[in-house]
């Protein structure tokens, strides 16, 4: 049986160079994930602030539709909706979880503004 011969110093070299190699690159992954988590933030921030605003586009409507005695559930215009929003939907959201997007919007609205 044949015993391995220790390492040979250039290959400990190039070991501890890929190590160095490695820890320098680290500070930079964890740099591009804060960016990237970052980004998620502003866009959950930006969600919201587009959510506020749906609200209070859908609560003028609603007073509309009181005033002229119409009912504030039009199902015909949600299917509408989601139709559009199928046809301009570039991805990567598939088609199904559009429609799951497109419920929990109609759900919190409809949550948000008491109906």
């Amino acid at each position: 049986m044949h015993n391995p011969s220790p390492p040979s110093s250039s290959t400990q070299l190039g070991a501890a160079a890929a190590s160095a190699a490695a820890a320098a690159a680290a500070p930079s992954a964890l740099d591009q994930l804060e960016r990237l988590r970052d980004l998620i933030a502003e866009n959950d921030r930006e969600s919201v602030r587009l959510l506020n605003r749906r609200l209070e586009l859908v609560t003028e409507i609603w007073r509309e539709k009181e005033a002229s005695g119409l009912p504030h559930v039009d199902r015909e215009r949600e299917g509408r909706l989601l139709q559009q929003l199928v046809e301009t939907n570039e991805g990567p959201l598939s088609e199904d979880g559009l429609a799951v997007f497109h419920a929990a919007l109609l759900a919190l609205t409809k949550q948000e503004l008491g109906r």
